[in-house]
């Protein structure tokens, strides 16, 4: 399939996300992404907030207007399979993504991308990364899909490939408004570090008690270059996407 019609520059951030950038490192405590309605809840500001034990929530809004949460569920249904999908969302930052199993013939975007493995090269500021993108089923971060809502969650947990080592979890929330919608986006830097082998985790449990340690690779510049990052792919997304969703789903070709 020809995305020419969908390459742009990157799109400018809009005046409260450059704002936002220029914020200050908060000092305080945060919950846990177990109790992400909470979090949604609680209209905690925009901002980059640090703990005592030298780890990091991120929260940043991106309004979309155009944009429906069914879209961003078409989207990562959509997008994960091919890097040149990937590469439309930050045309600058990613390099690369693919998956290891094909679920295109399953029915429901949800269930084409929740429990699936995205396997991703970007930059991050200046720093390379490869990265294990786990979408996890969102009542693993406390919502409720009982019935049907106006919401939807993106909930994910993401692993460093170069150290096997469990770094974040992602929360992009998304909700309906009059024109669109609005995703606040929020990230747990280094609050749940751990490796699947045993000795392995053991060691990562510890040194991540040394802040010292720690802070050499999870840091205020990690944190401001992911904030500036999301801000820049989320703003880009919501460019391009209410096009993309119509002339792709009209066509009803999902490859």
């Amino acid at each position: 399939m020809d995305l020419s019609k969908y390459i742009f520059p990157l799109s400018k951030l809009p005046s409260a996300a450059l704002k936002v950038l220029d914020q200050e490192v908060i000092d305080q405590e945060f919950l846990d992404y177990h109790l992400s309605p909470e979090i949604v809840n609680s209209h905690i500001k925009d901002g980059i907030y640090k703990n005592r034990e030298c780890s990091y929530f991120i929260k940043c809004t991106s309004n979309m207007p155009d944009v429906k949460p069914e879209m961003i569920d078409w989207w990562f249904a959509w997008h994960l399979p091919k890097t040149e999908r990937y590469k439309l969302w930050h045309p600058n930052d990613h390099v690369s993504a693919k998956l290891l199993q094909d679920r295109s013939n399953l029915h429901t975007d949800k269930e084409r991308y929740i429990g699936i493995s995205s396997y991703v090269e970007e930059y991050i500021g200046n720093e390379f990364s490869k990265l294990c993108i786990t979408f996890k089923d969102p009542e693993e971060f406390g919502f409720d899909f009982s019935s049907k809502q106006s919401f939807t969650a993106i909930c994910a947990e993401v692993v460093d490939m170069n150290t096997g080592i469990q770094i974040s979890n992602i929360l992009h929330y998304v909700e309906s408004r009059e024109n669109g919608c609005v995703m606040t986006s929020h990230f747990w830097i280094g609050r749940n570090l751990q490796h699947k082998n045993k000795i392995l985790n053991f060691l990562v449990r510890s040194f991540s008690k040394m802040k010292r340690i720690k802070g050499f690779f999870i840091n205020d510049v990690l944190a401001n270059n992911l904030l500036k990052h999301c801000l820049e792919e989320m703003n880009h997304l919501s460019f391009f996407l209410p096009v993309l969703y119509k002339d792709i789903t009209r066509s009803s070709n999902l490859e």
